[in-house]
């Protein structure tokens, strides 16, 4: 990244993203940009709005965001992967033997790597916060897993690919059954701490919660307190089983989101990286499953109207996330870009950032490689 490079992501994707915060996309928007050149990678954050209690706290690279499905990569996968790697379980051991328990025939071809990737055939998504939000604590978890159990498959595994929070769910299971302690614990002291993203990267406390200061960005209200959803996760299944689930329940920092995608992008590349997880096991994460655009928890680029915009390679990997996050890693051009918006703030119309998405990743990659035509403006189709 050149002075003329970083002076353009300075200026113009703040000028852009401006203009889609007087849209009312969102209130709150921290990009982040790493390019690796030279041995080295060179970064850059641009930020706009506001965040706190009462809207007054300038956006910065170490405000908090809730990060909702990127729990997926950042949290779920690697806890998987480093179990993989300790010989606590493996690629195609089946789903009775990763809960310890009988399972009816319908989920005799379920396996982990068909979590990982989303072609279980588990459904999509449930509303189980109706009945858990009146439930003790201690009888949440088992009620879940036995009403997920207890319904059938959209489709026989292996035979499609459907986006599943509750695929991710049981592997969050899975993490707790394998490791013998809570999903955010196992994460925390096994993958955060050696990572150097326990402090940017975090599943809030009670204390947290309780004491908010300034850094935080608000999502919404609670469907059933109609309190401000501010250091409590968006989701609601997720804050209905206390705040950390395999599907959500991350909150972070653009810093957080750039640190442990580098440390992805060092791993995929032999490099020196603090991600403790082995460079076999997570190539084989990052490779592509059949047809699909899915790897085992990571979204491949669209051929068509991708939200990594029209320049990232085919090599590249991301996620979303529903409150208005994402994250590309190009290990071709060795490019990683962060969006952490709240986008679900201004309502559920999901049009403004569906056209956000594309259209600044298209002009950081502009001014990375100075190419000449421009993204669409706000507003263009």
């Amino acid at each position: 990244m050149d002075e003329k490079g970083l002076h353009c992501l300075q200026e113009e994707v703040k000028k852009n993203l401006l203009k889609y915060l007087i849209n009312e996309v969102y209130s709150a928007a921290s990009l982040a940009v790493s390019t690796y050149r030279e041995k080295t990678f060179l970064d850059c954050f641009i930020s706009v709005g506001t965040a706190g209690l009462n809207d007054d706290h300038e956006v910065d690279q170490t405000t908090v965001f809730d990060l909702a499905s990127l729990t997926k990569p950042f949290v779920t996968l690697p806890s998987v992967l480093l179990l993989i790697d300790q010989g606590k379980i493996s690629w195609d051991e089946p789903l009775d033997s990763l809960l310890e328990r009988s399972l009816a025939d319908r989920f005799a071809k379920v396996d982990l790597q068909s979590l990982l990737c989303h072609n279980s055939g588990f459904t999509s998504h449930r509303n189980f916060w109706k009945s858990l939000k009146s439930m003790q604590d201690d009888q949440k978890k088992e009620w879940l897993l036995d009403c997920i159990l207890e319904e059938g498959l959209e489709y026989e595994t292996g035979t499609g690919h459907l986006y599943s929070d509750v695929g991710y769910i049981l592997l969050g299971y899975v993490v707790e059954k394998k490791s013998g302690v809570g999903l955010d614990h196992y994460w925390r002291d096994n993958v955060a701490e050696p990572a150097g993203v326990e402090e940017t990267l975090f599943f809030p406390t009670q204390k947290e919660q309780n004491n908010l200061g300034d850094r935080w960005v608000q999502t919404g209200h609670c469907r059933w307190t109609a309190r401000p959803l501010i250091g409590q996760v968006h989701d609601d299944n997720c804050r209905a089983l206390g705040g950390v689930a395999g599907h959500a329940g991350l909150f972070g920092t653009s810093e957080g989101v750039l640190k442990l995608c580098k440390e992805y992008l060092n791993t995929y590349h032999h490099r020196k990286s603090e991600l403790p997880v082995s460079v076999e096991t997570f190539k084989r994460a990052f490779n592509q499953v059949g047809d699909s655009e899915w790897s085992c928890g990571f979204n491949l680029p669209s051929p068509y109207g991708s939200s990594s915009g029209s320049y990232f390679s085919k090599k590249s990997r991301g996620h979303l996330g529903f409150t208005g996050v994402s994250f590309w890693i190009d290990v071709a051009k060795q490019v990683v870009v962060s969006l952490l918006t709240n986008r679900v703030r201004k309502g559920d119309d999901m049009r403004g950032i569906k056209e956000v998405r594309p259209a600044l990743h298209d002009l950081v990659v502009c001014c990375l490689e100075g190419k000449k035509n421009p993204p669409a403006e706000p507003g263009d189709s």
